[in-house]
């Protein structure tokens, strides 16, 4: 089975235009990045404001979505736009499950995975107080609630972050050392450590591991 990320920028346009196409042009060099990190992975943006993405190995895309959901909140850091879009930068649906065809060239995904997560995104768009689901094709519904609500339960976590702490924790998520992170953010690694602490990098960390290793 593989994994495939539907997702939209929240409250997008409350962004001015500019803002909209800087943001999407940042996106597209993050997924660029993925590609090379992620062999298979691509991504593509649509209708403007929305996100899909297929992800070969299952196993990774909580780790890319919740990189995708830290890097919107550190771009919007500073944009004049609604608090729900600086809070929150993404809703993002996980659909587990197989896929019967996929091309990047001719930009088409298509089977179970790509409808679950579709669904569920259009199901979490229309309430407010949900920003993150996940869903594996086949699984008994206990283990899929559990799934689900582990999921959400990290999502509403990287929510209750500032944008400073966002940025640690992306760099962290992405394998770098708290002395560089320290020189590419222009701080004390002091600083760093307090945003990471205060972020339960510890606690945040183990828990995408421990999803990296869901044998799925």
């Amino acid at each position: 089975m593989i994994a495939t990320i539907s997702a939209d920028i929240v409250r997008s346009t409350s962004l001015w235009n500019d803002d909209l196409i800087a943001l999407r042009n940042k996106l597209h060099g993050l997924f660029d990045d993925f590609e090379e990190d992620y062999p298979g992975f691509w991504a593509r943006i649509v209708r403007g404001d929305g996100i899909e993405c297929f992800v070969p190995e299952c196993r990774y895309a909580l780790r890319i979505a919740i990189l995708i959901k830290l890097f919107v909140k550190m771009q919007v850091n500073g944009f004049s736009c609604h608090e729900m879009l600086q809070r929150h930068g993404i809703r993002f649906s996980i659909g587990v499950g197989e896929i019967s065809y996929e091309s990047k060239a001719k930009d088409i995904i298509n089977g179970p995975a790509i409808y679950i997560s579709g669904k569920n995104l259009d199901i979490i768009g229309r309430n407010n107080n949900v920003f993150a689901t996940f869903e594996v094709e086949g699984t008994p519904k206990p283990l899929n609630n559990m799934l689900d609500s582990y999921v959400a339960l990290l999502s509403n976590l990287v929510d209750s972050y500032s944008a400073k702490q966002a940025e640690v924790v992306f760099y962290k998520l992405l394998g770098y050392k708290e002395v560089e992170i320290s020189k590419r953010l222009g701080i004390f690694q002091s600083s760093v450590n307090t945003r990471s602490t205060k972020a339960q990098w510890s606690l945040f960390n183990n828990a995408i591991k421990d999803f990296d290793n869901l044998d799925l």
